[in-house]
């Protein structure tokens, strides 16, 4: 029997989490723009009265510490039953993607056949990390992260940028992935021009606060719904290493350090405030 739906994921998997402890399983499905829909099993139709009752309270007040307990009690998404129906969905809620990851998708690849138009320099001069006298354009803080030199590049980027931040932005909001976007492009930037020098480029830096993100966050909230496997955090820290240690040749090393590690310490702030609350 439908419930109801919810356009966040983790709010409804925070309930279903919390109804588990009562004893009722809850099923949830995704429909076509990746809402999630909340069913109550055949089996515990005699609860309906209960669960309406606990579902009204809850939408009222979503944030209260029993359901976030509740969540982190659950340690795992156990009571959730998963269809057909639900896999066929899945897709949708990935290739969906909400207008900030679309938006910085574009602006990527608008600025990597205009670099290719005006070459490589004369992009740096407009969008490249400020040196000398344009220390005062703030957006050159900013803008070297929409900037690829190679093709190879910017696809490798933008498939994580659209995953992670695609994930991020549907399930956490636009603004947490702002954030995000903001915080560690800004760092990575920072810690990559002190480093290297200004002349770089690319998104990669907030790709891996993306990954540190996602992973560390759906670690310790399993409920939220992100979802990062070990074995691709694993990966791309095998990745940083290599480039550290010069096997796969000149990347931008300390962009990727910085950015993880911005990631996973937003990521920790917001789990501490979840605790808090």
């Amino acid at each position: 029997m439908y419930l109801i739906s919810f356009k966040e994921a983790r709010f409804a998997y925070t309930f279903v989490d919390y109804m588990a402890t009562k004893g009722v399983a809850i099923r949830i499905d995704f429909d076509n723009d990746g809402n999630c829909q909340l069913f109550l099993d055949q089996d515990s139709h005699d609860k309906l009265d209960f669960v309406r009752h606990e579902l009204e309270q809850y939408v009222q007040h979503p944030n209260d510490k029993r359901y976030i307990e509740a969540s982190w009690q659950q340690g795992k998404i156990d009571s959730v039953k998963i269809n057909r129906k639900t896999v066929r969905n899945f897709l949708p809620r990935i290739t969906s993607v909400g207008p900030i990851t679309l938006a910085i998708a574009i602006i990527c690849i608008g600025l990597y056949i205009l670099l290719w138009i005006i070459g490589p320099m004369s992009m740096l001069i407009y969008l490249g990390y400020p040196v000398g006298d344009n220390h005062d354009q703030i957006w050159r803080y900013i803008t070297p992260i929409f900037i690829h030199f190679s093709l190879l590049h910017i696809i490798f980027n933008l498939m994580w940028w659209w995953y992670l931040g695609g994930m991020i932005e549907k399930i956490r909001g636009k603004f947490k992935l702002i954030e995000i976007v903001i915080i560690a492009g800004v760092l990575s930037n920072y810690a990559e021009a002190v480093m290297s020098g200004p002349y770089f480029g690319g998104l990669s830096g907030v790709v891996y606060a993306l990954m540190g993100y996602v992973w560390l966050y759906g670690e310790r909230v399993p409920s939220s719904g992100l979802r990062l496997d070990r074995a691709m955090i694993g990966i791309a820290v095998i990745w940083l290493i290599a480039g550290y240690i010069g096997i796969i040749g000149y990347i931008a090393n300390t962009a990727h350090l910085v950015g993880l590690i911005v990631g996973l310490l937003l990521a920790a702030k917001d789990i501490w405030i979840i605790k808090k609350h």
